[in-house]
């Protein structure tokens, strides 16, 4: 290469560097204003920001040849430059974000500092009457959660459909799981639950949930007859193809849901399963009361919500037009003059 050649190189990569101090220092100026942190704190992650941003391909790399058109070319281009500013604002964003959360903190403590010995005390005091009613509230719960297990008509969830169902349908249904415990915790008079079939591959994603070992409710690995073996006579399968109508919840009764989220490509699952095992189904009497605009489906979390505010009012249009959402109903026609 010739002198003349190497020149034109350094003066090049050193207007390069330049141009990056100059990126440098105008946001660390910046960032220091708001945060007031030091400056070699911040250029030391200005420029590690933009070594991120030096393992990107430079817009001369991307070559117009390597598009099939030319609109696609210029998209490429646009991508990269959000992607380069992307990672210029992340941090930013991060760090504004901190400096509101300790501009909070700060105001706090001077509210703090400002107080009085008996303000300060009587803050202490009502905090401390919050806390111990919530956990009165709290224990109030888990004591009506544990009388229902004696006392309470039992409501299995059948989780035996795991290999009909993906992974996203499966932790669906582990949400609605944790929506049936909710609904059953707030209500007071709770019913009493109990999952069968953990050991299928739905149980793997209900054990990876935080807390589900605090859940007041009977846990099977195996399936309910397994668990309920005086209790055969007293099954009864829910699903919506059973001509048998449930007119009412009998405490006697155990009454079980199909654990399934399968967007209704598997016809009859529940009513054949039910009739191989030699066990009795019924219907929920959802046509008879309320006029929906498609199919009687519903998810596993709303036939329990049905099942549960049934034994709470004793009465299945209440029950019913307080569960299915609005949007699943048919209007009334109005009556116009």
């Amino acid at each position: 290469m010739s002198g003349e050649g190497m020149d034109k190189e350094k003066e090049k990569e050193k207007d390069s560097k330049s141009e990056e101090e100059k990126i440098v220092n105008k946001r660390v100026a910046g960032e220091r204003r708001r945060s007031g942190e030091t400056t070699a704190t911040v250029e030391e992650r200005e420029c590690k920001r933009l070594k991120q941003i030096d393992h990107l391909p430079a817009a001369e790399d991307i070559k117009r040849e390597d598009y099939p058109s030319k609109n696609a070319y210029k998209k490429a281009l646009k991508d990269l430059r959000k992607l380069k500013q992307k990672l210029l604002n992340k941090e930013q964003v991060k760090n504004e974000r901190k400096a509101k959360q300790q501009e909070r903190l700060e105001k706090r403590r001077k509210a703090k500092d400002s107080l009085s010995e008996d303000e300060v005390k009587a803050i202490k005091k009502r905090a401390k009457d919050n806390y111990n009613e919530k956990k009165q509230v709290k224990e109030e719960k888990r004591k009506r959660l544990l009388d229902a297990q004696t006392s309470a008509p039992t409501v299995v969830i059948d989780l035996e459909f795991g290999k009909y169902m993906t992974d996203t349908e499966m932790r669906s249904l582990v949400h609605q799981l944790m929506y049936c415990y909710s609904s059953n915790g707030k209500s007071e008079r709770p019913l009493h639950i109990m999952l069968s079939g953990l050991s299928d591959p739905v149980g793997k994603y209900i054990k990876e949930t935080n807390g589900y070992k605090n859940w007041v409710m009977t846990m099977e690995d195996g399936s309910y007859l397994d668990a309920l073996p005086d209790r055969r006579d007293d099954l009864v399968y829910l699903t919506a193809d059973s001509e048998n109508l449930v007119e009412s919840i009998d405490p006697s009764k155990v009454y079980i849901i199909g654990g399934i989220v399968d967007r209704n490509r598997h016809k009859l699952l529940c009513q054949k399963k039910a009739e191989e095992q030699g066990i009795a189904t019924g219907r929920l009497p959802i046509r008879e009361h309320v006029n929906l605009q498609s199919s009687t489906v519903l998810t596993t979390n709303q036939v329990y919500d049905i099942i549960l505010k049934f034994h709470e009012c004793k009465d299945w249009a209440t029950a019913l037009k307080a569960v299915i959402p609005t949007r699943k109903l048919k209007k009334e026609p109005s009556n116009q003059k």
